[in-house]
């Protein structure tokens, strides 16, 4: 159970002679919660596995306590009619644990057995039935050991499941699902059995067993016996690892008792697939065999994602999907019952957020709104929230930039409905979310809010991304950011680290000792020609200063997936943390930084960067300097400001190295980050809905360096 709030009040003696569980009619305003899914119980764990008991076995045991909720229900209240579960007419035995209220599965609309429940059968990926039941899990297993892709139908959605220890067999998944390089999350019998692969802090190992199960993402092991192999994380010290979280996951595992790849069932860039059509139809050429069921998914959702600084043990939501997602309870925002709002939220990591009858409601992640499957997703997911809730909003909130299909999807809702719109910045949006999560809307201390990420359209038209604001009587104001360089070729710069650290080379002299053999003649040319004739946008991205910096260290000309390059950098710093500790004596690089204009100078850094190259200085220490030297940065700015309330919001913050570094140095201050949502894009949802249910219904301002936006923009 979980409490969202407590009241007590007198009320008059009154006598009762029986109890009952009225049925729900239906009518009426949805005030309920809706429930995330639920992993697997104990004691239906041990009923699972009891050879005497009657659900002995059965992939699909539920009770009261757990099972799926959100990814089944078409409608509230949370009726078995109203669930995927319709179709399944209970047994005797099952109706009478159902009526009995003294039963553990008293009034359990998931409640089901092998007599009659649900089918799992595996297929052919040319749809032809091979096994059914207890046989098709053991024949999946062999299949798996046998080096095939099988792809399960799990609670939000099928899995692409392979041998992790086969080098083969991984390289084939890589190549057929088009994932080249981003690290595969992996799934273990148990916490003994993931302690062989990684080493585990008692904090870890409570998240791993946790009711969530989220995939935490762990220090991997050297010394592991059989060893993992290579191209499941490759370049990384790290390993994403999840324990079954359904009684499918658990009998499969058992059968299996080896570490296998567990990856959403989709081609990169698209969401998750929850029919076997799509399966069939879409990936038939990606999995090998089918292991799937007659339960139908109503709400396709990811596994979430979660990981722990090493130093401080912070805890970083990278992202928040199945068993989280879509409750969020918060009493401290006092938001008024009558209030109704949808929030749009951004275009990378989407998510959309709901205020109704005072309660909150962010969806799962949704994913990157650029594919058409991903925008249908997150269209169907608008329409089934508000259809389960019967909520109609009384306003819609988006983000300011003109072409997110966010943006539009909102300003249609609006239009058709004849709503009003409120429009809020990206990284402002940030920061509310931000500021509400720790309680602070209240506060009447000033709260500096570092935000920093890759992209966000800004109230001057620039691509913001390294910002500081000032949160005072309840408005927010730009305080500092990066000196805008260009950003040469737009969205491709986000996979192509070598043209940021082209741009900000600028006129360097070094620039092409650095930088030309990374580039064919005709793309230097081409580059050169951009950026003197100053036709780019400009930006302020913390995220590709930190492309610019992996780049030159040598470690990403391209990438396959925005912010590989920053996690590499990120893990050549922690070798030489692990190697060396935090020096005392370490000196930073030379950010400067004026209050008057709130331009950040990085120019200086980048100088002092390319010097320590160009002399040979170990790269690992120059990525843990440039780590080093963005806290100091932080520091400086504070104390520019006299300020002692710190907080920290966007992508780049899912740097636990950045985490644990702020901790160490910033220990004067005040600290806020992120605790149940993840920094990243997904919560500009909840930012922008906590800014309207505050009655806001503007908050931008024009920077005093707009000339330069201008100058560089013709």
């Amino acid at each position: 159970a979980s409490v969202t709030h407590s009241e007590m009040r007198e009320v008059a003696q009154q006598h009762f002679n029986d109890f009952r569980v009225s049925e729900s009619d239906g009518n009426g305003i949805a005030n309920l919660l809706i429930l995330p899914d639920l992993d697997m119980c104990d004691d239906c764990r041990a009923e699972l596995n009891d050879p005497h008991n009657r659900r002995n076995k059965y992939a699909f045991i539920t009770c009261t306590n757990c099972g799926p909720r959100y990814s089944i229900i078409t409608k509230l209240p949370y009726d078995r009619p109203n669930t995927t579960m319709a179709p399944f007419v209970m047994c005797q035995d099952c109706q009478t644990e159902y009526d009995h209220p003294a039963d553990r599965r008293f009034y359990s609309q998931t409640n089901s057995c092998n007599t009659c429940g649900i089918r799992l059968e595996l297929i052919s990926h040319k749809n032809r039935i091979l096994a059914t039941n207890e046989t098709a899990i053991r024949q999946a297993a062999a299949k798996i050991r046998k080096g095939n892709i099988v792809a399960m139908r799990g609670l939000g959605g099928f899995l692409l499941l392979a041998d992790a220890l086969n080098p083969k067999t991984v390289q084939q998944l890589r190549k057929r699902k088009h994932r080249p390089a981003k690290p595969f999350a992996l799934m273990v019998p148990d916490l003994s059995a993931a302690r062989k692969y990684a080493s585990i802090s008692p904090a870890e190992a409570a998240e791993l067993t946790s009711r969530e199960k989220p995939i935490v993402i762990l220090e991997s092991r050297s010394d592991a016996a059989p060893a993992i192999a290579e191209s499941v994380a490759p370049g990384h010290d790290t390993l994403g690892i999840m324990l079954p979280h359904t009684p499918l996951h658990e009998l499969l595992m058992q059968e299996l008792q080896q570490p296998v790849i567990a990856t959403s069932a989709n081609i990169s860039g698209s969401p998750i697939l929850a029919t076997d059509a799509e399966i069939l139809d879409l990936l038939g050429d990606v999995c090998d065999f089918v292991l799937t069921h007659n339960r139908d998914i109503v709400m396709p959702q990811d596994d979430s994602v979660v990981r722990f600084s090493p130093l401080s043990g912070t805890h970083i939501v990278m992202r928040r999907s199945r068993s989280f997602a879509p409750i969020y309870h918060h009493g401290m925002l006092k938001i008024p019952e009558n209030r109704a709002v949808l929030a749009m939220g951004a275009r990378q990591k989407s998510t959309i957020s709901i205020c109704h009858q005072g309660n909150i409601f962010i969806s799962q992640y949704l994913g990157d709104l650029g594919s058409y499957e991903t925008e249908q997703l997150y269209l169907s997911t608008i329409d089934h929230l508000t259809s389960l809730l019967k909520f109609s909003p009384q306003s819609i909130v988006v983000d300011s930039h003109p072409n997110y299909e966010s943006t539009n999807a909102g300003k249609a809702r609006a239009n058709s409905a004849n709503l009003p719109v409120t429009e809020l910045q990206h990284h402002r949006a940030h920061f509310w979310a931000l500021l509400a999560e720790n309680e602070l809307l209240d506060t009447k201390s000033d709260i500096l809010g570092f935000i920093w990420d890759g992209t966000g359209y800004g109230d001057d038209s620039a691509i913001w991304g390294s910002e500081s604001f000032i949160f005072s009587e309840n408005r927010t104001k730009r305080t500092a950011h990066l000196d805008y360089f260009p950003l040469l070729a737009g969205d491709k710069a986000a996979l192509e680290p070598r043209i940021s650290a082209f741009s900000l080379l600028n006129d360097h002299p070094e620039k092409a000792a650095l930088l030309q053999q990374k580039f064919s003649a005709q793309e230097w040319q081409i580059y050169h020609r951009l950026l003197k004739n100053e036709h780019a946008h400009p930006t302020s991205s913390m995220g590709r200063l930190f492309d610019a910096v992996a780049c030159l260290l040598g470690l990403a000309d391209k990438v396959s997936f925005e912010g590989e390059a920053a996690m590499l950098l990120e893990r050549l710093a922690w070798r030489f943390v692990r190697e060396n500790g935090v020096p005392e004596n370490a000196v930073p690089y030379p950010f400067g930084y004026s209050q008057l204009t709130g331009i950040i100078s990085h120019q200086p850094a980048i100088s002092a960067i390319v010097d320590d190259i160009r002399n040979g200085k170990n790269p690992a220490e120059i990525a843990f300097c440039f780590h080093f030297s963005l806290i100091k940065l932080i520091e400086k700015i504070a104390v520019s400001h006299g300020l002692k309330h710190l907080g920290f919001s966007g992508g780049v913050f899912q740097n636990a190295l950045l985490v644990d570094l702020s901790k160490l140095i910033l220990g004067d201050y005040q600290l806020f980050f992120h605790r149940h949502l993840s920094p990243n894009d997904e919560n500009i949802s909840f930012g922008q809905l906590v800014f309207a249910t505050k009655g806001q219904t503007r908050e931008s301002e024009i920077s005093p360096e707009k000339h330069i936006v201008e100058k560089m923009g013709k």
